[in-house]
């Protein structure tokens, strides 16, 4: 059986979104004959698991020094620890350039392939010195690096066309098992009384997610409720530079488990995904939107990325653009009927475009 060695940032089990991508993607990898092995990172070693989904697991501590961070993005792990488990593959998962290269390197004379899972394009327009660094890394691995792979598994579009004639490049957007027992797919579709959104995440003061604009809407429809998980209303306030008061119909529940916030995304009538056009937004892809939808939950989503593959206006999502704001899409919600919205979360009952044994053919490009 081939060995594959997957490294990165994620935080096994479910400690954040890259955790739950390179799971589905290590399921897939595995129905395809390799063992797959993880070494992502760990805030808390004694408590992370050694073994996830049936996947071996080695943790590494997670950086909190000046020399343990540049440890991380220099090196990550001694190559030595890499050959030790004779890995066919390495797939390396958002990857400072340094270290990609480093690894890149030794494994070729060793005859390994190195691939790497690319999510997204990150921004900094700060100028500290550790932000001028910072930039020198994410130039270096976007536009040097990445060519140089033996592959890219590319999340969107964007990424997909960026690369697709320098190195063999694959599209693969986040992808989920849906037959994991936490979508609920079995649970009865219903609509909720009042109408029930949820925005789970964090938002980053408007940088990611525009969490403001969609509470300055909300609060002008008293039948729809919104319940926001990730961030208690102080966080909220403080984190947009905002007046605190009390808004009736938001609902701040904090940050929550992972199971616990996809079950909110699963008991509401529609999720909340709006965000500004920028070069980050449009070359990553949201994780939520295929939780979501394993969830049978409807999105309101600005257009951004290349969502638009995968979600239709008035089928299973609400689109927001220079056409028709956010206000309006609300107004059309709130006089929605039960048995509209129940079909809308049935559409997205239907869909298998997130599942990720949709994308055997695309790894077969790469894997063999």
């Amino acid at each position: 059986m081939k060995r594959i060695l997957y490294l990165g940032g994620f935080e096994l089990p479910d400690k954040n979104a890259a955790a739950q991508r390179v799971l589905s993607n290590a399921k897939l990898l595995r129905e395809m004959g390799f063992d797959v092995t993880f070494m992502g990172i760990s805030k808390d070693l004694k408590k992370t698991p050694t073994e996830v989904d049936g996947f071996h697991s080695v943790p590494v501590s997670y950086p909190t020094s000046i020399g343990e961070w540049i440890h991380q993005i220099c090196t990550f792990v001694n190559c030595n620890e890499i050959f030790a488990r004779e890995p066919e593959y390495v797939i390396l998962y958002n990857f400072p350039s340094i270290a990609s290269l480093k690894i890149l390197y030794a494994c070729h004379k060793k005859g390994i392939k190195v691939i790497h899972d690319l999510t997204e394009w990150e921004s900094n327009n700060g100028w500290m010195p550790s932000d001028i660094m910072r930039r020198i890394d994410i130039a270096l691995r976007m536009r040097y690096c990445m060519k140089r792979m033996d592959g890219v598994i590319a999340i969107s579009r964007y990424l997909y066309n960026f690369y697709k004639d320098e190195v063999k490049t694959i599209l693969v957007p986040p992808t989920v098992d849906l037959n994991n027992p936490k979508w609920m797919r079995d649970k009865q579709l219903v609509a909720c009384s009042p109408i029930n959104l949820v925005y789970a995440g964090s938002p980053g003061g408007g940088v990611k997610d525009r969490l403001d604009l969609i509470i300055d809407e909300i609060r002008d429809f008293p039948n729809i409720r919104l319940n926001v998980v990730g961030v208690t209303a102080e966080q909220f306030f403080s984190g947009f530079s905002r007046k605190a008061e009390v808004i009736p119909n938001v609902y701040f529940k904090g940050r929550l488990s992972h199971l616990d916030a996809v079950k909110e995304v699963c008991d509401a009538d529609f999720q909340m995904l709006i965000r500004n056009h920028s070069r980050k937004n449009d070359a990553g892809f949201p994780t939520k939107l295929a939780e979501s939808i394993a969830c049978r939950t409807p999105v309101i989503a600005t257009i951004f990325s290349n969502i638009t593959d995968f979600v239709s206006d008035g089928v299973n999502a609400f689109l927001v653009d220079d056409i028709r704001n956010l206000h309006d899409v609300f107004k059309k919600v709130s006089k929605m009927s039960k048995e509209d919205i129940v079909k809308m979360k049935q559409h997205c009952m239907d869909m298998k475009d997130f599942d990720y044994h949709q994308y055997k053919q695309e790894f077969e490009k790469i894997f063999q």
